[in-house]
């Protein structure tokens, strides 16, 4: 018993240095465990820092390079929408979707690429099926009002696409109404139209274009007319009513623009002609002009009965002879002969014979009956003169001139440094300039055209200000405003975030670590010693790490060559527990 009390202070003996050692082992393994866990964390904090300011630098770069977009199409169906989002990423064109309005959004740069891309592929349908549905194969048993219907539809449908195409329309529908044709009916009503209109924002129809619309329905409906088109807004707006009222004032808007264009015709040649004489700009020409738009046609037949000319001419001359014949009563008395009478001698005549021989001589004497006609006839043709006369429209039936000259200028311009210019009647120059004038615009006193020229100083104009638009509508300040406030952001995120990171990663730790008093602490007794004896006093950090491995690399050969006992009992452990 006394043997066993005497052995156990041996073997007690002999395990506490081998227990020292094995706590001073743990105590190292621990220490070094938390050095390079504090040392991972702070380099994966700064890795993961840096990582997030150069994250927020790349997408604060793509923020400032993006293109501005624009839309599209909005208020697409949906079909047409998805046709049209393929079509552009088929054409590797970016586009987005507006989830508040529905538009197609596009880089503004290619607006007009992808516009014409889809316009190639007939994208967007506009919702409707035009004249192409008429390709389509029909049923057999299809009725005519289906196909009366059809191509109404169809017509409706291509005439909203010709409205679409102006500028200030973005979407339009039309609609018809047709009566049906049939011979029966005596009073036949008239086609008549509803067109609605969706403008663009800030956009607005003039009344030119309102009766554009309207007649372009009409002509494409046959026996409709203009004033039978109803049009209006999408918010509900009669602009036909407009249309109408400004198609009669249609014709003298013209006239007018007709006539200004007349008078700065001729002012214009007044100033060419007279501005190499007095220089540019000391010469201003002012033109009114009577203009008589109404037309006129008369015809004159006129007949001068002075200069008449024979035409024709024609005589006739009939003469006809004819004996005389027997003369009797007719009937059965005249054929019985003559009764029985008694013969008396005869007495001579005056000529001597017998009375019966007289007779009859003078029977077979007596002259023949002639007819005798002269006709004489003149055609006399009485000179005509006809005139046609059709007056044209915008001929000018007055002029009003009205010329300034600069005076200086007209004295100026014969002045020469090496002798006196020529003394010159300025009314005479006057007169000879206006002679000019009324050559070069026409002249007619007998229309009361009248010319006026003179001259008068001119007062030097006024230089206006420059129109001063404000900084901040300005178009290159969004975009300048835009690229300098990521440069700043950018140099704020460098210099606030990745500078300190950057040093942080390669830049030397100065801080100093726990001396041996705070160790001793810590662990108390106979471990801080040990302890004290490992870090070695205010052990600073070696070198900025380039990588994990490298720093633990680092700190494994500053233990070792400070400590090389304990650094070899330490691995004397870990060889023994990875035996285990």
């Amino acid at each position: 018993m006394a043997a066993n009390q005497a052995l156990a202070p041996t073997a007690d003996t002999n395990l506490k240095p081998q227990r020292q050692k094995d706590d001073e082992r743990g105590r190292l393994g621990v220490l070094l465990s938390e050095y390079l866990g504090e040392r991972a964390l702070r380099q994966m904090g700064l890795i993961i820092g840096l990582a997030l300011a150069v994250a927020a630098g790349l997408a604060l770069f793509m923020w400032a390079q993006e293109p501005t977009y624009r839309a599209l199409y909005a208020n697409l169906p949906t079909q047409d929408a998805s046709a049209v989002a393929d079509a552009l990423q088929t054409a590797n064109i970016p586009h987005r979707l507006d989830t508040n309005s529905g538009a197609i959004l596009v880089p503004a740069q290619r607006l007009s690429e992808a516009r014409l891309k889809l316009a190639g592929q007939g994208l967007p349908h506009t919702g409707g099926v035009g004249f192409e549905s008429l390709r389509q194969e029909q049923g057999f048993g299809t009725s005519q009002f289906m196909e009366t219907a059809r191509f109404q539809r169809a017509l409706e449908t291509e005439l909203a696409r010709t409205i679409d195409a102006l500028d200030p329309v973005a979407r339009s529908r039309v609609h018809l109404a047709i009566p049906e044709r049939s011979v029966f009916v005596r009073d036949r009503k008239t086609p008549s139209a509803a067109v609605s209109i969706g403008l663009y924002p800030g956009r607005v129809l003039s009344s030119g274009q309102v009766l554009a619309i309207a007649h372009l329905v009409a002509s494409a409906v046959p026996a409709m007319t203009a004033s039978a088109v109803t049009i209006v807004d999408q918010r509900g707006r009669l602009l036909s009513r407009v249309a109408n009222e400004g198609e009669g004032l249609n014709a003298t808007v013209q006239q007018l623009a007709f006539r200004h264009r007349v008078e700065e015709a001729y002012a214009r040649r007044i100033e060419d002609l007279l501005t190499p004489i007095v220089g540019a700009g000391h010469v201003k020409a002012q033109v009114n002009a009577r203009v008589d738009f109404s037309a006129q046609e008369r015809t004159e037949e006129l007949y001068q009965p002075e200069q008449s000319v024979v035409r024709s001419e024609q005589s006739m001359k009939e003469r006809t002879e004819r004996s005389q014949k027997a003369i009797g009563v007719p009937g059965a008395l005249s054929n019985q002969p003559p009764g029985t009478g008694t013969l008396q001698p005869a007495q001579p005549g005056k000529s001597g014979k017998p009375v019966d021989q007289q007779e009859a001589a003078n029977q077979t004497s007596a002259p023949e009956l002639v007819d005798s006609r002269i006709s004489h006839t003149r055609n006399y043709e009485i000179s005509k003169t006809i005139h046609h006369v059709r007056t044209p429209r915008g001929a000018i039936t007055r002029l009003s001139v009205a010329v300034l000259l600069d005076r200086p200028a007209i004295a100026a311009k014969t002045k020469d440094k090496t002798q006196a210019p020529p003394q010159v009647d300025p009314q005479v120059e006057l007169a000879e300039l206006t002679e000019l004038v009324k050559q070069v615009v026409g002249f007619d006193a007998d229309r009361g055209d009248t010319i006026n020229l003179i001259s008068s100083p001119f007062q030097p104009p006024e230089e206006a200000p420059p129109a001063h638009t404000p900084l901040w509508q300005q178009p290159w300040v969004s975009e300048g405003g835009k690229l300098l406030l990521a440069s700043l952001l950018g140099l704020v995120l460098i210099l606030a975030v990745v500078r300190p990171l950057v040093h942080g990663l390669l830049g030397r730790d100065r801080s100093e670590r726990p001396d041996s008093a705070a160790q001793a602490q810590i662990h108390g007794g106979a471990d801080a010693d040990a302890d004290a004896a490992l870090t070695g006093p205010a052990e600073p950090k070696r070198l900025g790490t380039v990588s994990d491995y490298n720093d633990r690399l680092q700190i494994a050969r500053d233990v070792v060559g400070k400590e090389p006992a304990v650094a070899a009992n330490v691995m004397k452990h870990w060889l023994a527990q990875e035996n285990e």
